[in-house]
């Protein structure tokens, strides 16, 4: 199994020392927008090992954030690698270390071009546990919650773009952002808090936008208070979605929750921003009814279309796709399980 680095950016707490898990459950005391940044290094089967920048350190008499260690190592990693970046927000029942490796695992599993992935994840504390009821309704407040600090950390990234790297620190490689789940209402979230920060911010700084198996509500393309200016972010947007997706099937009928835009795609076609490309995922998700929810990963034909999608093709130039003309929708080919 290759070698993985994956980076990170969290507004979860910080652990003591020693501990394994290095963040926790709740928000950074320090506020719910307040941010840490580091990297972890996946080395086959060994526990990742985990670095954690300093809050400000002094360089040659200069004092450096965390935030521009972070942004310097992801400039040098891609000019360095000519590597595309994808930035991952995880979902629901997620704890830190597991969207680490869910982030490792989009590295190892999508290849644009002849280069492996670069991978950022955006964690916000989930509660990484299982108690039914209580454990979504808490992760929902923490994603609204989130909203600020995922606009801060855009807004670090856009400041740095715009004013820290000259035409020759340029590397030609893109930003990708991909959210999963509940992750999707974080995104919701932290768009909504960057208009009401900025209003004029919203400039394209991604090329392509993923949203797998969105836990939102399937008018939010509709909504300005929702995912709406979403497109003004990237040149496409991308929504994966699973008519048998049992998870959001619970969140649409327990958690009196509007329909899920994961489930049947978004309400009205016809009015949809021509940004927006829907992909039916239900062909894949069959094969292994386990991973309805996080067909995402370890879908050989689905991590195909992502890099697809990542490397520029046209929808129609797709080798894994068909299109449903009823539907006005793609659908990706994978393979059933046999019987």
């Amino acid at each position: 199994m290759a070698s993985v680095r994956v980076y990170f950016t969290t507004n979860r707490n910080i652990l003591a020392k020693g501990n394994a898990a290095v963040f926790g459950k709740t928000f950074n005391p320090d506020g719910v927008a307040a941010l840490r940044f580091g990297h972890a290094d996946f080395d086959g089967a060994k526990a990742p090992a985990v670095e954690v920048y300093p809050d400000r350190v002094m360089r040659k008499g200069e004092e450096v954030l965390g935030s521009k260690r972070f942004l310097d190592a992801l400039h040098e990693r891609m000019a360095g690698g000519a590597t595309d970046t994808l930035i991952f927000i995880h979902g629901f029942n997620v704890s830190f270390m597991e969207a680490l490796a869910a982030g490792a695992d989009l590295a190892r599993e999508i290849r644009v071009g002849e280069t492996p992935l670069n991978v950022v994840v955006f964690s916000w504390p989930s509660d990484g546990e299982m108690i039914p009821a209580m454990s979504y309704y808490s992760d929902r407040e923490d994603a609204r919650a989130t909203g600020p600090a995922i606009a801060r950390a855009f807004l670090k990234l856009r400041d740095f773009i715009a004013k820290e790297l000259t035409a020759d620190d340029y590397c030609q490689r893109r930003l990708h952002l991909m959210a999963h789940s509940m992750g999707c209402y974080a995104l919701r979230q932290g768009l909504q808090a960057i208009i009401a920060k900025e209003p004029r911010s919203l400039t394209r700084l991604f090329d392509q936008i993923l949203l797998a198996s969105p836990d939102e509500d399937d008018d939010t393309f509709e909504c300005e208070d929702k995912l709406k200016p979403l497109p003004s972010l990237g040149r496409q947007v991308t929504v994966y979605h699973n008519p048998h997706d049992r998870a959001l099937l619970i969140s649409d009928k327990t958690k009196a929750n509007p329909d899920r835009l994961g489930s049947d795609g978004p309400r009205l076609i016809d009015v949809l921003p021509k940004k927006v490309v829907v992909v039916d995922c239900r062909t894949i998700a069959m094969v292994d009814r386990k991973a309805q929810h996080s067909y995402y990963v370890h879908s050989p034909a689905l991590s195909r279309d992502i890099a697809t999608v990542m490397a520029g093709h046209e929808p129609e130039s797709f080798p894994n796709r068909e299109y449903i003309t009823t539907r006005r929708a793609w659908r990706v080919i994978g393979e059933l399980p046999a019987g």
